[in-house]
């Protein structure tokens, strides 16, 4: 296989993968963001899947038919402890375990960034690289571990 026939075949596999994630999303049940991911190990077989939303048998701002973080205009990416959702990429990691996540690569859709709560999980479950898509205009962004460590240290 050539180098460009390789690389093809990368990309294929990142955008099904990330079409799942997008998928995984339509079952948010979050006012304010939809995200979905899915954890797929080293031989690309799904090890799991998440979304963002309320933990189990919780009333989701959906159902409450308002959101705390939108109603006080807090930013994204801060003061996650008023957010009554867990985020996609935890939910994921929770239903893998983490004898699953060793090695394997994530694909979030609805983000193109990665909260520090998450990098810590990601770091902590064994993950070793991250593909995210915002939406469907946005490019594909590439994030290793490595990447990730760095700045969980600065």
């Amino acid at each position: 296989m050539t180098l460009t026939e390789e690389k093809h075949k990368i990309k294929e596999w990142n955008d099904y993968f990330l079409d799942m994630a997008k998928t995984c999303a339509t079952r948010s049940n979050c006012i304010r963001s939809q995200v979905g991911a899915v954890i797929v190990g080293e031989d690309k077989k799904i090890k799991a899947t998440g979304y963002n939303g309320t933990p189990s048998k919780v009333q989701s701002c959906y159902e409450r038919g308002t959101c705390f973080r939108i109603e006080n205009n807090i930013q994204s990416g801060t003061r996650y402890e008023t957010c009554r959702s867990i985020h996609a990429e935890q939910n994921a990691i929770i239903q893998a375990g983490q004898d699953r996540c060793q090695r394997a690569t994530m694909y979030i859709y609805g983000h193109n960034f990665i909260c520090i709560l998450c990098k810590r999980f990601i770091v902590q479950a064994g993950i070793k690289e991250v593909y995210l898509k915002k939406d469907d205009k946005s490019p594909i962004l590439y994030v290793t571990v490595e990447e990730i460590r760095k700045e969980l240290e600065e």
